[in-house]
């Protein structure tokens, strides 16, 4: 019973670390956003909505350019 304190302890400085690493916010969560409040400005709802943001979001992957291969002489 005595020991059984000591394991909080030990684990509270990793849980600390972990909480403090920012989240990266990736393409399509950001591109998600976009396309949520261009839907909201065009008063979208249901259905229609949720063609519209995974069109846009469809497109927006269609869009990104692809990188360009270097070509040595």
């Amino acid at each position: 019973m005595k020991k059984s304190w000591l394991a909080p302890l030990f684990l509270l400085p990793l849980l600390a670390h972990a909480a403090d690493e920012p989240k990266k916010e990736t393409h399509r969560s950001t591109k998600l956003g976009v396309c949520s409040k261009e839907a909201h400005s065009k008063g979208l709802k249901g259905d229609e909505r949720k063609k519209f943001i995974s069109g846009c979001i469809a497109s927006s992957k269609q869009a990104k350019p692809a990188p360009a291969a270097s070509t040595a002489p």
